[in-house]
């Protein structure tokens, strides 16, 4: 058989053998199996690889005597097929299988939970508890994500959590010098434990500098481990007593003197000594009469006007009161947007950066500010500083939805606010839109508003399982697991012109259920079908030009190269089923599992029956 003939048989049994995996892609418009059914296939896959793999390649090589040839290729086709695919998850092509995402998540698991153990050490009472009681402290952490510019919690706040920063920055804001920061924290840093510790409010506010994951420990699963353990309480109890941080913070921060901070800190003690917890911090609920009192005369803000009484009671119930001393900033310029203010007493002025001082603007008693980069969900043009000691109200964010969702006559009045003038021109001045593109966004805002829900400027793209994942890197791992395959065709083809039905089976019978597990799985990550449909074609193509390619660059090669290259496809490809099909089949379909591998490796070996010679 001449070259050219060999290059185009090697591309055509490369097509077929490759061809399933579109197939596979195709039958998820019409069946999406369940997870037994991918476990059944999976693993009948992975049985006529193995068969494919074990005598089409690992026995013609020993029956040679090329043992150490095929050996030396099997380690160097698996420890090359690692190190990519460790790279490529490490960029989201983990997503591209259940059992890559498992592995992933659960390697990243093991990682997060050292490093939470050497950030807990940067605290001073941890190293005093004995490590029996860290790991129960440790598996009390939850993770939480913040966007770059969330804020994570607010001046003024009760804090009945504190942080630990597994990923990213944060930044402290200063509320005495115009919520400018004052310092920036990065991986393993704590923040937020003085006012959890001492059970006082925020002194500072905390904002992602970057995108960050961080550990949270809540004042509630605190409590329940003071109550659980033995050494805890004890340790606490001599931080409280001994730490000087501490108390510079209470004096500086929440401005006690000396008798004050005595005061306070021997209620803590006592609390945890008789009753094993912290102070409990709560919001006042004798508050709505005194909200109810406000909301009867309010100004800037026509939304909540002509309520009914039933909405004006849901609106107060959600309320929540805040004070300031003079001379402290309420929020900044350029900060997000995450709350309604509604200034009960005192003055508060509104600081523009682009208008002269005595062009400042004066909030009164019972005027709404902060509203138009709320509404559009955007970030504050101005800068709320407090004039004199002021009491204003909050309504977050997740309470104005819920207020939406429940009252009907405030979605049709957001949508008729959203409308206005002023909002088409707040857009344009104050958020630096084009006016086209403002309209746009009014436009389709007000369009697609639906009940419960807030229009939003931010232009964020979610990491991974959220929305849109990498793509890129999913069908780089799809072809990385396709080049052991073309290698393995290119190579049994180019020796003797020999060519195995066994294998093209194994290998067509292996590519269908990949390929349809791997499709249903990244569809559920919102990659559109058409996508989906492309990466496996695109694959299949790949698979036969590269069996072609390897049949001309493997042209009279010696048989210890043969050997050697067939050694880099099987340890490859026998890594690929050692770590992904049939842990992944067993994960879904249970010990039967073994059986189904066995049939598959079974039917494979029948095909043996139409080899034919070239």
């Amino acid at each position: 058989m001449s070259l050219d003939s060999v290059v185009y048989f090697a591309f055509f049994i490369g097509i077929i053998s490759a061809l399933s995996l579109p197939l596979g892609t195709l039958t998820t418009l019409f069946w999406r199996p369940g997870e037994k059914a991918i476990a059944w296939l999976m693993a009948f896959g992975a049985g006529a690889l193995l068969s494919a793999v074990t005598i089409d390649l690992f026995a013609p090589a020993i029956e040679s005597g090329l043992l150490l040839e095929v050996s030396l290729g099997a380690m160097t086709g698996s420890l090359f097929y690692l190190l990519l695919n460790k790279q490529l998850n490490e960029k989201g092509g983990f997503l591209r299988k259940t059992a890559t995402t498992i592995q992933f998540f659960r390697s990243h698991q093991k990682k997060r939970g050292l490093q939470l153990t050497q950030s807990l050490n940067r605290l001073p009472f941890f190293q005093a508890i004995p490590q029996s009681e860290r790991q129960q402290l440790l598996q009390k952490f939850e993770v939480v994500h913040f966007k770059s510019n969330q804020i994570i919690h607010h001046h003024g706040d009760i804090q009945n959590q504190f942080y630990i920063i597994q990923k990213g920055q944060v930044k402290l804001r200063d509320p005495n010098h115009d919520l400018k920061t004052f310092y920036e924290l990065d991986e393993a840093d704590a923040f937020g434990r003085m006012a959890f510790f001492t059970s006082l409010p925020n002194a500072t506010l905390a904002q992602a500098k970057t995108d960050v994951t961080l550990w949270k420990m809540s004042r509630k699963a605190f409590n329940d481990l003071i109550k659980s353990t033995q050494v805890l309480p004890d340790v606490l109890i001599d931080y409280l007593q001994n730490n000087l941080e501490l108390r510079h913070y209470l004096e500086k921060r929440q401005h006690m003197n000396s008798s004050e901070i005595k005061a306070h800190l021997e209620l803590i003690l006592r609390l945890i000594r008789t009753e094993q917890r912290l102070p409990d911090t709560r919001e006042p609920r004798n508050l709505v009469a005194m909200a109810l009192s406000r909301l009867q005369d309010t100004h800037r803000f026509g939304l909540f006007e002509d309520c009914n009484e039933l909405a004006r009671n849901q609106l107060a119930s959600k309320l929540k009161y805040r004070t300031l001393k003079a001379g402290q900033a309420i929020f900044s310029n350029h900060s997000e947007a995450d709350r309604l203010y509604l200034l009960d007493s005192g003055k508060v002025e509104l600081i523009d950066p682009k208008v002269k001082h005595d062009e400042y603007e004066d909030i009164q008693s019972g005027d709404f500010f902060g509203v138009m980069a709320f509404v559009v969900g955007g970030q504050h043009a101005t800068t709320a500083i407090a004039k004199t000691d002021v009491g204003f109200w909050v309504l977050e964010k997740n309470d104005f939805i819920e207020l939406l969702a429940q009252v009907d006559p405030l979605h049709a009045k957001l949508k008729s606010y959203l409308k206005t003038d002023n909002i088409h021109q707040y857009l344009i001045q104050e958020q630096k839109l084009p006016e086209n593109r403002a309209q746009q966004w009014v436009n389709r805002s007000v369009k697609h508003l639906l009940p419960g829900q807030l229009p939003s400027l931010a232009q964020f793209s979610d990491h991974l399982n959220h929305h849109k994942v990498a793509y890129t890197a999913i069908w780089l791992g799809i072809f990385l697991d396709g080049i052991p395959e073309s290698l393995m065709i290119g190579s049994h083809v180019t020796d003797g012109h020999m060519i195995s039905m066994s294998l093209i089976a194994g290998l067509f019978l292996s590519n269908y259920p990949e390929a349809l597990s791997s499709s249903a799985s990244m569809r559920e990550q919102g990659i559109p079908f058409k996508q989906v449909l492309l990466a496996w074609t695109l694959l299949m193509l790949m698979t036969g030009l590269g069996a072609g390619l390897g049949s001309i660059l493997l042209e009279g090669a010696s048989p210890s190269m043969f050997a050697l290259i067939g050694g880099i496809a099987a340890g490859a490809m026998l890594t690929v089923i050692a770590e992904t099909m049939l842990p992944e089949a067993y994960y879904k379909g249970g010990s039967i599992i073994g059986f189904v591998t066995l049939m598959g490796f079974i039917s494979a070996i029948m095909f043996k029956a139409f080899d034919v010679t070239h």
